[in-house]
């Protein structure tokens, strides 16, 4: 059986994505990971990579996402597949890393906390930024996450590469998941980036039920299979998938975790038939 395994994002920790995997149908087995607060990104990797069985699905939001591209580059073999949640796509500019790594270094958990509750406005969809339930569940990951760990983290993320054309080259079947109105990593740039990997970027806007049938741009992997043509199969299997959520900003682990959940099991079911 695939293992599903989930690494969370900036100022999140594996509690994070608890909703997502309560929400997850009971044929699919799944772990999430903390993040090691490792500032190298190659060794952030390959401490992830002792804890991944070989044939994983990673599924990485944010700066997870920037760690399961990673992953999928330095330890290929271990991946079936890869799900990348409104990852970041570009390189940092390396002034604004610098300024970036900056700002969080030797931070005392009050300075640390204030910074991760400051702007939710912008990190989650209308006015949910304000809800108080939202705002706990954020000082809780931000807590349990730590300052050791942003400003470690804040320094991996700034050595990121350039990883616009990676997806179609990441030898195992991705799924792109954007948000409807992400303003940390803009909707319209993961639209361009699932279009230039061969996805289609403005595929269905969806929520609720309707995720389950809503990825495309390779969600239609079984079609006209028939003939057994195993070069066909082959290749639809290493296609690029997108879907979009609505309804939701940057923190959809944590703000549509049934659609999260339902896109990716539905992605995951029609890429094993």
């Amino acid at each position: 059986m695939t293992n599903l395994v989930f690494l969370p994002g900036l100022h999140g920790d594996a509690q994070t994505w608890a909703p997502v995997l309560a929400a997850l149908p009971e044929d699919l087995t799944a772990t999430a990971l903390d993040l090691p607060a490792e500032p190298d990104l190659d060794a952030l990797v390959d401490d992830v990579a002792r804890q991944i069985a070989t044939g994983s699905v990673v599924v990485g939001h944010s700066l997870g996402g920037v760690v399961a591209m990673h992953l999928a580059e330095r330890h290929p073999s271990l991946l079936a597949g890869l799900v990348l949640v409104t990852a970041p796509v570009g390189a940092e500019d390396p002034d604004a890393a610098k300024a970036r790594a900056a700002r969080a270094a030797d931070l005392s958990p009050e300075a640390y906390e204030e910074i991760a509750l400051d702007g939710m406005e912008a990190v989650y969809y209308g006015d949910r930024g304000h809800d108080p339930q939202v705002r706990a569940e954020r000082l809780r990951a931000a807590r349990a996450y730590g300052p050791q760990r942003f400003a470690a983290h804040s320094v991996a993320i700034g050595a990121r590469p350039d990883r616009w054309a990676f997806p179609a080259q990441a030898g195992c079947p991705v799924l792109i998941v954007g948000a409807s109105d992400d303003y940390v990593v803009p909707t319209e740039e993961q639209r361009r980036w699932a279009e230039a990997n061969g996805a289609e970027a403005n595929g269905p806007v969806v929520g609720g039920a309707e995720a389950n049938g809503a990825v495309v741009g390779g969600a239609e992997a079984d079609d006209g299979d028939a003939g057994g043509d195993r070069a066909a199969r082959s290749a639809r299997a290493n296609r690029v998938a997108y879907v979009e959520i609505a309804r939701t900003g940057h923190m959809l682990p944590v703000e549509t975790p049934d659609e999260l959940a339902a896109a990716i099991s539905g992605w995951w079911h029609r890429t094993e038939a």
